[in-house]
C-alpha cells in the first residue's frame, strides 16, 4: 500500500529544490524568455502552481479554470495549463521573483492540506470514472514540480546565471 506521507515528503523536496532553482533571481529575468519557444521562469512556476492547483481540487465537471479551482493565486490560471496555451501567447505578470516563490508556497500548502490526508488508493473521482489514485496523482506531482525545475536551471544557464551546483 502506497504511503502519502512518503509521496508527500518528495514533493516538498521538489518545491526545495525549486525554491534553490529561482534563488537569486533577478526580476528582470523573472519574465524573459530566453527563446520565444520556451517558457520564462515565471511562466514555468505558473503552470507548477496551476497544475498543483488543478489537480488537488480536481473539479468532477473536468473544467478547471480559475472560477473552478478553490486556491487563489495569480498563478492559478489557466493561461498557465500547459506549454501550448501559453507558448504563443506570454504571460508577465506584475510579480516580483519574491512574489512568486511567496505565491507558489501558498498554493503548494494549501494543494498539500487537500491531498495529504487522502487515501492514496481512492481515485480522484468519487464515482471511478477516471483510474487515476490520490497516490499516483501525488508521485505525479512530485516528478512535475522536479521536472519544471530542471526547465528553470537550464533557462538561467542560458541566461549565464550562476546557480547551485545541481
Amino acid at each position: 500500500m502506497l504511503h502519502l506521507e512518503h509521496l508527500v515528503r518528495a514533493w516538498d523536496e521538489a518545491h526545495r529544490e525549486l525554491a534553490i532553482a529561482m534563488g537569486g533571481l533577478s526580476d528582470s529575468d523573472l519574465w524573459l524568455r530566453a527563446h520565444p519557444r520556451l517558457l520564462s521562469v515565471g511562466e514555468l512556476a505558473g503552470h507548477i502552481a496551476f497544475g498543483e492547483a488543478a489537480l488537488a481540487t480536481k473539479p468532477s465537471s473536468g473544467d478547471v479554470g480559475r472560477e473552478n479551482i478553490p486556491i487563489q493565486s495569480p498563478l492559478v490560471d489557466r493561461a498557465f495549463s500547459y506549454y501550448t496555451a501559453i507558448v504563443n501567447a506570454p504571460v508577465r505578470l506584475e510579480l516580483t521573483t519574491a512574489d512568486v516563490l511567496r505565491e507558489l508556497t501558498t498554493v503548494h500548502g494549501e494543494a498539500k492540506s487537500i491531498v495529504e490526508n487522502l487515501n492514496p488508493e481512492s481515485h480522484m473521482l468519487a464515482n471511478g470514472s477516471d483510474k487515476a489514485t490520490w497516490g499516483m496523482v501525488l508521485q505525479y506531482m512530485g516528478f512535475h514540480v522536479a521536472y519544471h525545475t530542471g526547465q528553470i536551471y537550464s533557462v538561467r544557464e542560458v541566461f549565464g546565471h550562476e546557480t547551485e551546483d545541481n
